[in-house]
C-alpha cells in the first residue's frame, strides 16, 4: 500500500465515528420514549378518566330483575384493550360481584368499552349493584 492511501483511511473513520454516536443518540431516544408508551400494568378506572384515555365507558346498569329479587354486588373486573386500535380485546373478573347474573351483566355492558388509540393496554373496573341510590 502507497503512504497516501494510508493517510484518507484515517479521514474514513473521523466520518464513522459521528455516525456512531448519532446512532446510539437515536437508539438512546427510542428506549426513552418507549418507556412513555402505556404501561402493561392495569389502570385504576379514575385515572385512565381523568387522563381521557377512554372513548366510550358505559357503566353497567342494575338490572330491573335483579333489584325485584333485592340481589346486590360489588365486583372488579379487568379491561384489555388493543394498544394500537383501542378495542376491546378481553374481559376478565378479578373479584366476582358474587352473582353469575349480576357478572354476566356486567361483562355485557362492558364489553362496549373502547380506548382512545395508543392510549392504554388495561384498564380495572369496579362495578357495584345495589339497593341504595349512590351520588
Amino acid at each position: 500500500m502507497r503512504r497516501s492511501e494510508r493517510r484518507s483511511a484515517p479521514s474514513l473513520s473521523f466520518s464513522v465515528r459521528p455516525m456512531r454516536s448519532h446512532a446510539l443518540l437515536l437508539i438512546l431516544c427510542t428506549v426513552g420514549l418507549s418507556s412513555f408508551a402505556a404501561s402493561k400494568e392495569p389502570l385504576q378506572l379514575g385515572d385512565a378518566l381523568r387522563q381521557n384515555l377512554l372513548a366510550t365507558a358505559p357503566m353497567p346498569d342494575y338490572p330491573y330483575e335483579m333489584r325485584q329479587h333485592h340481589v346486590e354486588g360489588s365486583g372488579v373486573f379487568e379491561l384489555f384493550f388493543d394498544y394500537d386500535s383501542g378495542r376491546l380485546r378481553e374481559v376478565h373478573v378479578v373479584k366476582s360481584t358474587g352473582s353469575q347474573m349480576l357478572d354476566g351483566y356486567a361483562i355485557g355492558a362492558l364489553k362496549l368499552w373502547k380506548a382512545k388509540p395508543h392510549a392504554v393496554n388495561a384498564v380495572l373496573v369496579p362495578v357495584r349493584f345495589t339497593m341504595t341510590r349512590q351520588r
